[in-house]
Parts: structure tokens; C-alpha cells; sequence
């Protein structure tokens, strides 16, 4: 599978950047799923999770620029996870949804949501302008 391979052409990149104990203890044990600009890495634990975000992230957005020759989104989770959080959303839509899809039906939601809070904050900043409170 051609995800696999470059996933696996990211962690070939990252062992070459970093200590060995380090990779093998972070890196070694992930896997990577491709979701058109997505990369969803799986990790064995919320640690691992955590510890790649923090100490790794912009290290791993570098390599995986220099492996897919483009930015990528960069999701991790535990691995399985996106699978029952898909599972999840389509019992209770009734309809196949991928993890992708949730997340960026959300971003629409948060998208609006600020453009009507610019919007009402704007027409509350010109009625305190034409009278102001003493």
C-alpha cells in the first residue's frame, strides 16, 4: 500500500535524524494512515501520543514535507481509535464518515460560528459608538 511505504519512508528519515533509543522508543512501533492531505499517525498509548506532539511534531511536519514534497495535517491518535470514532459517527448518522470528514464539517461549524460573533461584535461596537455610555 503506497500510504504504508511513505509512512514507513518518514520513519526510515526520522531514525537517521534521531538517537536510536529515542526512535525506537517513539517512533518504531507507529503506523500512519493517509487520508488525501491528512496523515493520521497511530500510537500505541496516550504517552506516545502525547510525547510525539510535544517533543516531535515539528520535526515529524518537516519530514513528512520532505517525503510527501508537500504539508500534510497532521493528526495522532491511539491506535484504533479513529476507527471507533468512525464506527461511532456512523451509527449515529447512519452513514459512512471518516475521521477527516467529522473534523472538517467541524471547522465549518467553528468557521461560522466566529464569522457571526465578528458580525454581532461589530453592530455592538457601532451602537456603543453612536451612544455612549457616561
Amino acid at each position: 500500500m503506497k500510504e504504508y511505504h511513505l509512512w514507513e519512508q518518514v520513519k526510515t528519515k526520522l531514525a537517521q535524524k534521531l538517537s536510536g533509543p529515542s526512535f525506537d522508543t517513539w517512533f518504531a512501533s507507529t503506523s500512519a494512515t493517509v487520508d488525501e492531505d491528512w496523515l493520521i499517525i497511530e500510537c500505541l498509548n496516550e504517552i506516545q501520543c502525547e510525547w510525539l506532539q510535544t517533543r516531535y511534531g515539528e520535526l515529524i511536519s518537516e519530514t513528512v514535507r520532505e517525503v510527501f514534497g508537500r504539508d500534510m495535517r497532521i493528526f495522532v491518535s491511539v491506535h484504533g481509535e479513529r476507527q471507533r470514532i468512525e464506527k461511532r459517527l456512523e451509527q449515529r448518522n447512519g452513514v459512512p464518515m471518516t475521521f477527516r470528514q467529522y473534523m472538517t464539517q467541524l471547522e465549518k461549524q467553528v468557521d461560522e460560528l466566529e464569522r457571526r460573533i465578528d458580525h454581532y461584535a461589530r453592530i455592538i461596537d457601532e451602537l456603543l459608538a453612536s451612544r455612549p455610555i457616561h
